[in-house]
């Protein structure tokens, strides 16, 4: 196995995520987190996502002829549930697996649901749309600057009076965590590739930020790959500051994408932010 460098990275240096969900072998793990219904590694067990679904239509009143758009819709988990009221729904996720499945889904359901690859930090994300989420913490895996960018982005594709709702990694959730670094054979049970391989993950936390990195280095007989995982924990002053530096008004915070109030010392936040008026060209960046 080749040295791996100690240095402590800078802040938000290296984005790999497009190439996270892109390869064959770790998007097929995901997925398979992903609908076994009980696991928290990629989606929320399917008791939560059937609450918040519920919530969702509840609290933005969705029916025939709303528009939704579904940031990091991953194989329609969400989607599915909100279409059923009737509302279009246009899924964007960056893996091909993911969406493959979502679209086979919908077909047996006779949804309608756009599905669509992209990165809906530099493509057009079409519009306009009354509502636009983001959820399960996708959004504390982006840089402040991305972070802006894309708020920015969802205000510009959003009707007058529609909502972004999101949810973020609480700061009391970084207190969880510890700088360490472990290696071992086929790590995590062959999560990351077809064995035999070894792999060696690294937590390096950025107190100043409360930040946390997860980097993971995977050696195959034939190629060494290095996946960063960013973690940003935000209090829910922040969260709001931010809906409300790229133009958002009426922000809301909440303890969940269920509707729960908030709680300062949970692990989670969620925002729904209003955009009050029409700016901006939706595929601007």
């Amino acid at each position: 196995m080749s040295h791996i460098a100690q240095a402590r990275p800078a802040p938000h240096s290296v984005y790999t995520t497009p190439e996270f969900w892109a390869d064959p072998h770790i998007s097929a793990s995901m997925l398979a987190f992903h609908l076994d219904g009980v696991s928290h590694a990629s989606s929320r067990p399917f008791e939560f996502i059937d609450r918040a679904a519920e919530w969702i239509v509840r609290r933005f009143r969705l029916a025939p002829g709303v528009r939704i758009l579904d940031l990091g819709c991953g194989p329609g988990l969400y989607a599915q549930r909100l279409a059923r009221t009737g509302a279009s729904v246009t899924g964007v996720d960056v893996s091909p697996r993911s969406l493959a499945y979502a679209r086979e889904a919908a077909a047996a359901e006779s949804l309608s649901i756009d599905y669509v690859q992209l990165n809906y930090l530099e493509d057009d994300l079409g519009g306009p749309f009354d509502l636009a989420m983001m959820i399960c913490e996708d959004y504390c895996a982006l840089s402040p600057d991305q972070r802006h960018r894309l708020l920015s982005r969802v205000r510009g594709v959003l009707a007058p009076g529609g909502a972004f709702l999101f949810d973020v990694s609480a700061a009391p959730r970084f207190e969880d965590h510890t700088e360490g670094i472990v290696t071992e054979d086929n790590l995590q049970d062959g999560f990351w590739a077809e064995a035999p391989y070894v792999g060696t993950r690294e937590d390096w936390l950025y107190p100043e930020l409360r930040l946390l990195l997860e980097r993971y280095t995977i050696v195959t007989a034939d190629e060494e790959r290095q996946y960063y995982n960013w973690t940003q924990f935000l209090t829910a002053d922040e969260a709001s500051a931010e809906a409300t530096s790229a133009g958002f008004e009426g922000v809301e915070i909440l303890g969940d994408v269920a509707g729960a109030p908030f709680d300062p010392r949970a692990g989670t936040i969620a925002v729904v932010a209003r955009n009050a008026r029409r700016v901006g060209n939706p595929s601007a960046g």
